[in-house]
């Protein structure tokens, strides 16, 4: 019967964080979903992680590939490579300090399975300390929850990104759009997303909480980085002909909160988004009250 159920490959890019690394591989080996393939693409690490790697595909035969690159390309780069290799049906992704619930496999490749669309995912979780997110990792969530969804339409994720860092989609398709766009400094995740919806139509999200990303600030991270500002502002010039004047000025609103800059009050006016309300209300708390909000 398990041979029978179609193969999801698991990418996983890192860098020098092995212990985190076990953590991450743990969760997937903890999938209530019983065929996977785990991916790890190794950034030329000078720690322990091909040994530990190692330990994990002697344990586990057949459901390991460790591909490492001799000098660093990046994240997006070795995301990449692990599409490269995969065999899969299906494919998501779990950067190395971020954690999968239990069911968050099974779940998905259900709801892809039931329903003409072109990613699915879940809600998610950020966290800085793992009893944080204990109750909710523990947690067993039935039929009912899981399949308790919202369709995100492109108009919808233009204005965010309401999928998170991760999705689950068919192989074929990520193949079929290159990968992720490795010019991009940052946002690669919500690039491939728009470009996914935009290609195949709507797509499916799980109220359920199945992901958790790890938010130590201590560690260098994408999000904490200026490559935020810069990938903000590709993104909307690549993304530009898709967009209504409302998700542009949406858009600038989120430059100046990635910016942490306190608009001037003209500016916040002009870029008033209605259908992105949130972004609008974060720039005006910043500018009163000179507090960035991420």
């Amino acid at each position: 019967m398990t041979d029978t159920l179609p193969l999801v490959s698991v990418y996983i890019p890192t860098r020098n964080r092995s212990a985190l690394l076990r953590r991450a591989v743990d969760s997937v080996l903890a999938q209530s979903y019983p065929r996977i393939e785990i991916l790890i693409c190794d950034e030329a690490s000078t720690d322990d992680t091909a040994e530990v790697v190692d330990a994990y595909a002697q344990r586990h035969p057949g459901r390991f590939t460790y591909l490492r690159n001799d000098t660093p390309q990046g994240a997006c780069r070795a995301r990449n490579r692990c599409i490269e290799h995969a065999t899969g049906t299906y494919v998501t992704g779990l950067d190395d300090d971020d954690l999968f619930h239990p069911q968050r496999i099974a779940c998905l490749v259900e709801l892809y399975r039931r329903h003409d669309v072109s990613f699915v995912c879940s809600r998610f979780r950020y966290f800085q300390d793992e009893a944080q997110i204990a109750a909710l990792r523990g947690r067993h969530y039935g039929a009912t929850e899981l399949n308790a969804t919202e369709r995100l339409a492109l108009p919808a994720l233009l204005y965010a990104n309401l999928a998170g860092n991760q999705v689950l989609t068919e192989l074929s398709r990520m193949r079929e759009l290159g990968g992720f766009d490795e010019a991009m400094p940052s946002w690669q995740d919500y690039d491939m997303w728009i470009r996914l919806a935009d290609r195949f139509g709507p797509a499916l999200r799980t109220r359920a909480v199945l992901s958790f990303v790890d938010d130590d600030r201590s560690r260098a991270r994408i999000r904490n980085s200026s490559k935020r500002a810069e990938g903000s502002e590709r993104f909307l010039a690549k993304h530009a002909r898709l967009m209504s004047a409302d998700q542009k000025r949406n858009h600038r609103n989120i430059q100046f909160v990635i910016g942490g800059q306190r608009a001037p009050l003209r500016e916040i006016v002009r870029n008033l988004s209605l259908g992105g309300y949130k972004s609008t209300l974060k720039v005006l708390l910043h500018k009163f009250f000179g507090r960035a909000i991420g």
